[in-house]
């Protein structure tokens, strides 16, 4: 415990305090009433033990845990904030408007042992009350040939502690004078602080001694026992933790990520130094994903030891599963009663977990509309009917469903591919590329794969193919050549013709017909049928600008842009008979004409963000960007054309404080958060040249932006104002493409966007949840238009969460599809008291009847103390 802590129940005095009292004079957010409600349960448990932050995707989450840092923190304690890499932007947002101070997020070891270098970016990281750490920060891979900075602290910290106790060990000073460079001089004086501390506490010292084990200073000089199995690699770990300081309270963040026992996060859980009281809360909308059993990893990701519990949880998970299997049979109904009623109370010190039946809006969905509280989001399935396709198409998906038959058993990995993914594009056109793609391109996609099936854990000789001249061989190879032969060389990319693909632009355009002109999500997992919607999209709504003499801000077609353009000539019907002369001849007349009414709100830029600024502290990062580009002149087109498309086409009526808005958030949304503190004018001009280089990356693109493409290379900078600008209704992304590994958490999409396609089907319905959760959340359009709608649109299609699978009708996508909504029924039922869903019994009185009362007889773990619904 760190020496000025006052304990838990001062914790627990503070959070109740909190809880009772308005905090908004205090902080630029109130918390509400159910927020308040989880402060008090939270002081209620914290005293004995962890806590699991369950609360469903949107619902303020980070909100409570920084309220709780912070009343830690006022009461002495330190605070370890643990949180995938890309969360950080958003973690600082919250700790800032929570008055939480706390350095910028770690993500390595350069950076961990920067802190005591001659140029240190802030103090030691001990000297913090808040430490936010990535999940990947335990990630080392550490090789023989490794720097020594990069393994060279052990070895330091067991010399000091020789030397705090006689002398330091033969030959060190001479190993010690050979290690040179900036990281070296740092990782000698973080050792030396460290090993000060040990020295001086018997606990510390007792943690390092145990971690070397006995091994002498020598061997810590091997580089060979720091490698990812090596014997001393988590004694470094441990002296990397004992340089962070020791926490009180320990807060994970996506805390269902890496649930292995040696996931790089369970390292990072060991690395963290805890004090003897420490208390662990785990923060997840989805503890659990695809079966009970996982309640017991994530109890244990909170130092709890829940192999007491493991009865009641997997009873629970199975009068579950036979309640909605046969709801009219009353011992059934009974046995289901009495199992809920010890899994809640078995997991109601430990768990916490609100969930969108306590939310205003949804309440008002169901009184107004009349509909089962559940059913404000909508699952429509976008249907690809196999006879609706071309020839070519209909060969090629039979041709993949035959491989299921062809190589069952797993036994041509290539062919089982294929077959799993004909539906998303991905498999035809790797078949399709094989003729043109190098040995290399070729032995790079054989270890991807293999890397892909290793993570899944298929066995290796599962995978071995069958010898080249079996007949089941010859059948395999026989069905691929079948998909390859549907689509001839040199007619272009098929993936704009796929019919998936296909049906996502008529759901997406659809969707953005609306009065509104809504925007559109859409997740997907492989780059290349992604790129190719996107390309497709622009070039569709381009001919449409042309066709409507709409401004489209690209003033000829890219060479990368023609082949989408001539689909979208043929798809539309429109210009179908000109070439790419004749349609860069009209880009370029309409486009001189956008530029000269964005010259003219050039010209305004300056005079309007100074008046608008002025009510700003004159201290403030907004105000000293503004000062630097006044004085450079850079940045001004791209800084007139953001703010100018968020604000919509009555940019030009509202007030100069609106402006200045705009502007802070582009600032804010630019520049990294090392950047943004501690300004003055000394480095403004410099930071302006760097902030000014990215926005006239994003908004001086030769492309139309109607729809983007956020993917793994996807600049972090990029990302954020991406987010930015799909927020804003009036802006251009209108639709955007978001790999679901790097789009499904964390982001907020939801101020302008309620509907969610999902391009590429999903195994694991908490992923389809967090997918859901970008636009299903506090203050989203989908409120917005609750709030708004009349009477009549209750009577008729009420305001809802749009859900837009693509599925092929009759394939392997199909079982996919009921295998993911069979496996949500499992999660609902877990999480969110929807043990049997609607769709089970409408129409029938009865069942409608009893699901309602087995519905309310589910767990609930809500603060609230409310059980049923």
């Amino acid at each position: 415990m760190s020496a000025d802590f006052k304990g838990w129940p001062a914790v627990a005095a503070a959070l109740r305090q909190m809880a009772n009292k308005d905090v908004s004079a205090e902080r630029t957010w109130s918390l509400n009433e159910g927020q308040r409600r989880s402060l008090r349960a939270i002081a209620s448990r914290i005293q004995k033990n962890g806590v699991v932050l369950a609360d469903e995707v949107g619902m303020g989450k980070t909100r409570i845990a920084v309220a709780l840092a912070h009343a830690v923190t006022s009461c002495g304690g330190r605070v370890a904030i643990l949180m995938p890499p890309g969360l950080g932007f958003q973690w600082a947002d919250e700790l800032r408007d929570g008055q939480v101070p706390s350095p910028p997020l770690l993500h390595s070891l350069g950076q961990f042992y920067g802190v005591w270098s001659d140029k240190a970016p802030h103090a030691p990281w001990a000297q913090h009350q808040v430490v936010l750490v990535s999940h990947l920060f335990a990630n080392w891979r550490k090789r023989e040939a490794s720097d020594w900075w990069r393994w060279g602290l052990l070895s330091e910290v067991v010399a000091h502690l020789k030397k705090a106790q006689t002398r330091f060990p033969n030959g060190y000073e001479i190993a010690s004078s050979e290690r040179n460079g900036y990281l070296a001089a740092a990782v000698k004086t973080a050792a030396r602080e460290i090993a000060a501390r040990a020295a001086s506490d018997a606990g510390l010292l007792s943690l390092i001694q145990n971690a070397v084990d006995g091994a002498s200073w020598q061997e810590t000089l091997n580089t060979h026992e720091y490698t990812s199995n090596g014997a001393l690699r988590p004694a470094l770990e441990r002296a990397v933790g004992l340089g962070l300081g020791t926490f009180d309270l320990v807060i994970l963040d996506e805390a269902h990520k890496s649930r292995g026992v040696k996931s790089g996060v369970e390292r990072l859980l060991d690395l963290v130094v805890a004090s003897k009281d420490c208390r662990r809360v785990s923060m997840t909308a989805t503890p659990v994903e695809l079966n009970a059993a996982q309640w017991m990893q994530a109890l244990e990701r909170i130092d709890v030891d829940a192999s007491a519990l493991k009865d009641c949880i997997e009873g629970y998970a199975k009068a579950a599963k036979d309640v909605r299997a046969s709801p009219t049979i009353k011992p059934v109904r009974e046995r289901f009663e009495a199992a809920s009623l010890a899994f809640h109370a078995a997991l109601t010190p430990f768990l916490l977990r609100r969930d969108k039946r306590e939310n205003p809006r949804v309440k008002q969905f169901a009184r107004c509309s009349e509909r089962a509280i559940n059913e404000y989001r909508r699952e429509a399935e976008i249907s690809v009917d196999p006879h609706s396709m071309t020839l070519g198409w209909r060969r090629a998906v039979c041709a993949a469903e035959a491989l299921s038959l062809a190589a069952s058993g797993g036994r041509d990995p290539a062919a089982q591919r294929l077959r799993l993914t004909i539906g998303n594009g991905h498999g035809i056109n790797e078949l399709l590329d094989r003729a043109t793609c190098d040995d290399d391109l070729d032995q790079a996609q054989k270890e991807q794969d293999a890397k892909a099936d290793e993570e899944s854990g298929v066995a290796a000789s599962a995978l071995s193919s069958p010898p080249p001249a079996s007949k089941q061989a010859k059948r395999i190879e026989w069905w691929k050549s079948v998909v390859c032969s549907a689509f001839p060389q040199g007619e272009g990319d098929a993936l704009f013709d796929h019919p998936g693909i296909a049906a996502a632009v008529e759901a997406i355009e659809a969707a953005h017909r609306r009065p509104e002109q809504e925007k559109v999500l859409v997740f997907g997992r492989f780059t290349r049928p992604m790129r190719a919607l996107v390309e497709l999209l622009n070039a569709r709504m381009l001919l449409r600008c042309l066709r409507d003499d709409i401004a489209w801000p690209q003033a000829s077609v890219h060479e990368q842009e023609w082949a989408a353009v001539q689909v979208a000539q043929r798809q539309l019907n429109l210009f179908s008979g000109e070439g790419r002369a004749a349609i860069d001849e009209k880009l370029k007349k309409q486009y001189d004409a956008l530029q000269v009414t964005r010259q003219g709100m050039r010209t305004q830029l300056l005079s309007r963000l100074e008046e608008g600024l002025d009510s700003q502290p004159t201290d403030s990062l907004a105000r000293h960007m503004f000062k630097a580009m006044k004085e450079s002149q850079e940045g001004i087109a791209s800084v007139t054309r953001a703010i100018v498309e968020m604000l919509g086409d009555k940019a030009d009526d509202v007030p100069p404080s609106a402006w200045a808005d705009e502007f802070n958030h582009l600032v804010l949304a630019s520049a990294e958060r090392d950047e943004s503190e501690h300004i003055d004018d000394l480095d403004a001009t410099e930071l302006w040249k760097r902030l000014a280089d990215r926005l006239d990356k994003e908004y001086n693109r030769p492309e139309g932006g109607f729809a983007r493409l956020m993917y793994g290379k996807t600049e972090h900078t990029t990302r954020r104002l991406l987010q930015l600008a799909f927020n804003r209704p009036h802006s251009y992304p209108r639709v955007l493409v978001a790999q679901s590994v790097v789009g499904r958490e964390g982001l907020n999409l939801h101020r302008a966007c309620r509907t969610v396609l999902l391009l590429h089907p999903e195994w694991n319905p908490a992923v389809v949840e967090q997918q859901i959760g970008r636009v299903d959340r506090l203050d989203s359009r989908w409120e917005q238009l609750v709030e708004t709608a009349d009477e009549n649109s209750w009577r008729g299609d009420p305001p809802r969460i749009e859900i837009l699978p693509i599925v092929f009708k009759g394939t392997y996508d199909e079982h996919q599809w009921q295998v993911l909504r069979e496996r949500w029924n499992d999660l609902r039922a877990q999480l969110h008291g929807v043990v049997i869903p609607p769709s089970a019994s409408e129409g029938d009185a009865l069942l409608m009847q009893l699901a309602r009362e087995i519905n309310g007889k589910a767990p609930n773990f809500s603060p609230s103390g409310v059980i049923c619904l």
